[in-house]
């Protein structure tokens, strides 16, 4: 097996998470790649020769960099060896420790505006949170993405949106929307608690505006997934989710820096992947 090592997920702790096993599987080609664009062309000409399994070593945006460079289902199955900073794809596969070693598994991926993304496509306070996550000179952690979301949380001004959805739709100000493909993201946010890799659905939550003190203390009720009790919080499923807004508001993949703005089509791809979990 050839496994592709992102030596910048976890912040650079990625290649001594995976020491140990390095030095156990000297039957296997680790390979360090140099930069996204490498990692997705490595990815690529794997499926072209027809290798027998891939690993892909790091968090969940090693895995959505990965998913973007196929048009396709993968024909290689994955084994995702969890090493990033945020690894809620591989948890919600099940998988908590690097290993090479699985059984083999079909599951979904989402896809905005034709983007690619393994765990969430959100909108809101998220991005505000993102940005002072990817400014900040810590090391990307969990303890780093709560405090970032509650900081962004005091300069935070709630947008107006619309969200449409199979059998529903909502206008007006919120605080966040989330389209998801897994139960959690950044390291174990369960928005999404009902949330299944191999439904061929997405998973909606938008908290709509209830004030910052209010959503301030009801925090820990997502990590622990009850959020859906509050009458602020709408959570469903769909094939599709439509977002827009007046004006264009930026919208986050895999918790990056936001490439894509409203108006964005997020759809549900069914078995896009093979993985071994």
């Amino acid at each position: 097996m050839r496994v592709l090592l992102n030596p910048s997920a976890g912040s650079g702790r990625a290649p001594r998470a995976l020491s140990s096993l390095m030095r156990t599987r000297e039957d296997v080609d680790w390979v360090r790649t140099r930069s996204a664009e490498d990692l997705q062309q490595r990815v690529r000409a794997a499926e072209l020769e027809g290798a027998s399994a891939l690993g892909l070593a790091g968090g969940d945006g090693t895995v959505a960099l990965a998913a973007a460079a196929l048009t396709g289902k993968n024909r290689v199955p994955w084994r995702v060896l969890p090493v990033g900073s945020g690894n809620d794809f591989a948890a919600q596969l099940g998988v908590t420790r690097a290993s090479l070693e699985g059984s083999p598994r079909r599951v979904d991926l989402g896809r905005a505006n034709g983007h690619r993304f393994c765990c969430v496509a959100s909108l809101g306070l998220d991005t505000r949170a993102l940005e002072i996550v990817h400014g900040s000179r810590w090391p990307r952690s969990r303890a780093l993405n709560l405090w970032a979301a509650l900081r962004a949380l005091l300069s935070y001004q709630p947008r107006v949106v619309r969200v449409t959805w199979d059998g529903g739709s909502f206008e007006g100000p919120i605080m966040f929307v989330a389209v998801t493909n897994t139960a959690s993201y950044a390291g174990g946010f369960r928005v999404s608690p009902a949330a299944r890799l191999d439904d061929g659905l997405l998973d909606l939550c938008i908290v709509r505006n209830s004030g910052k003190a209010r959503l301030l203390r009801q925090f820990p009720r997502i990590f622990q997934g009850t959020h859906g009790e509050l009458p602020e919080v709408t959570l469903a499923q769909s094939r599709r989710v439509r977002l827009e807004s007046d004006a264009p508001l930026p919208v986050a993949l895999d918790g990056e820096l936001p490439r894509l703005t409203t108006p964005v089509t997020i759809e549900c791809e069914p078995a896009a992947l093979t993985v071994l979990t």
